[in-house]
């Protein structure tokens, strides 16, 4: 049976005898309430022996009295009891200790969170990077580069007929590459002094062509850099015969580059230079789709040429992130990129590069077609073979054919080339050149005409 006291209200006659114990030993000098951890005399304690009751009870009973009879000693209530007192806080329950498993998950998430941490720090270090290099070459501004408004609008030009744009495109000059004589039977032969010797005529040519057999009416000219103008290294037998590492290499791009731009926008003022990089200017030794300009020394020699032309109006550079330029030629659509990533491979010394190159064409417009970026004609180098096809030119090699075509592919000789061609507001492209760059063989071009005749 529960005790009576638990189950029933303290009696006034104790609470009051409780509460007037307390005032007595107050009376006397012992303080209530105690302060806590004071050592001066307790009044709850002194009343205690008073009523020959413990500490613990008379507390109780001073709790009651002021809960059931609203009685305090001096009117001062128990601590606990106080308007605005805090209330005693629960002894929460201690977490239970985890199982083999647990401790085998917390672990597992804890590397987890470590290895996440660590590439956010990657990724961060990264775009560090990037934007150090963008910040040394001084091409911080991240704003969209567009073609210029005389690439889409005829006017009036120097000549008297209708104006047309004169386009280019220069790649695959593997500088710093030999390719010996001897070696391609005495078909060619190639070095960093021969390519700027070629270099140097391609040029030449180009203003030439244009002024003695184009219209004369230009109101600028567009100039591919499509890649490929390093060595680079690429194959463990360049790396091993090539006559120049790839940074002296570099440097001598831009030298020429430099000199060749300046002369082609002094003679025809405005010059729009889309940009691609190549495979052999890739920094790694697998092609990675991953920042892959960044990690590419024709990006470096790009943003090198943007930053020396950076006060001439003459010239605009687009050099953009997908390395793929969209631009137009009055209304003639184009897509320029290097050519190695067609989403194809293949290609032999019977049809070369023909089917490779058609089937990847295929697949870069339907591409094109589902982003909204439909073209009318794709522009590569890559194949080192020149093109003319129905949506596609593919330009020649400054280098020329060299050991692996011979050995590997089989090829046939194929001149050292770059296309030129002309393209009219109304007509599209008026003619197309092959501009040679290897010097003429003695004896030939000495008649204008030559046959047989028939006995």
């Amino acid at each position: 049976m529960p005790h009576p006291f638990l189950t029933q209200p303290l009696a006034l006659d104790l609470a009051t005898a409780a509460v007037a114990a307390v005032e007595a030993a107050s009376r006397d000098g012992a303080l209530w309430p105690l302060p806590h951890g004071s050592r001066k005399r307790s009044a709850a304690q002194e009343a205690a022996v008073a009523l020959g009751l413990s500490v613990t009870t008379l507390k109780a009973r001073l709790s009651a009295a002021w809960r059931v009879h609203k009685l305090a000693p001096n009117g001062i209530a128990p601590r606990d009891k106080r308007a605005g007192a805090k209330p005693a806080p629960e002894e929460k329950p201690k977490p239970a200790e985890p199982t083999p498993a647990d401790q085998r998950r917390i672990v597992g998430l804890e590397d987890e969170v470590k290895r996440l941490r660590g590439q956010l720090r990657d990724q961060h270090r990264e775009d560090l990077d990037t934007e150090a290099v963008r910040v040394l070459l001084g091409r911080i501004a991240a704003a969209s580069v567009s073609p210029p408004s005389w690439t889409i609008e005829p006017g009036d030009g120097r000549g008297k007929g209708t104006p047309e744009v004169p386009v280019t495109v220069w790649s695959d000059w593997h500088m710093g590459e030999v390719v010996s004589l001897t070696e391609t039977g005495g078909k060619n032969v190639y070095n960093p002094g021969i390519a700027e010797q070629r270099v140097r005529s391609l040029v030449a040519a180009t203003i030439s062509i244009a002024r003695n057999h184009g219209p004369g009416n230009y109101p600028g000219i567009v100039v591919n850099l499509l890649g490929d103008f390093v060595s680079g290294g690429l194959h463990p037998e360049l790396a091993k015969t090539d006559q120049e590492e790839v940074i002296p290499t570099v440097l001598r791009c831009v030298s020429l580059l430099s000199w060749a731009l300046r002369q082609i926008a002094d003679t025809f003022g405005q010059v729009y230079v889309p940009c691609a990089s190549g495979n052999h200017g890739r920094a790694t030794q697998k092609p990675e789709f991953k920042r892959y300009i960044y990690k590419n020394f024709d990006w470096l020699i790009y943003q090198l040429l943007a930053r020396e032309f950076a006060g001439d109006s003459r010239l605009v550079f687009e050099i953009p992130d997908t390395n793929e330029v969209h631009y137009r030629v009055f209304g003639q659509r184009y897509l320029a990129m290097h050519g190695d990533m067609l989403g194809v491979k293949g290609g032999d010394g019977i049809i070369g590069s023909l089917g490779p190159i058609a089937r990847g064409e295929t697949k870069v417009g339907k591409q094109a077609s589902a982003l909204g970026l439909d073209y009318d004609v794709l522009v590569i180098g890559h194949w080192h073979q020149m093109l003319w096809l129905p949506r596609v030119i593919v330009s020649g090699t400054l280098k020329g054919w060299d050991e692996y075509a011979r050995s590997a592919l089989r090829a046939p000789p194929a001149p050292a080339c770059q296309p030129l061609w002309f393209v009219h507001p109304r007509r599209g492209i008026t003619s197309r050149w092959e501009i040679g760059v290897e010097e003429p063989k003695a004896g030939q071009g000495e008649e204008w005409v030559s046959f047989r005749r028939v006995a």
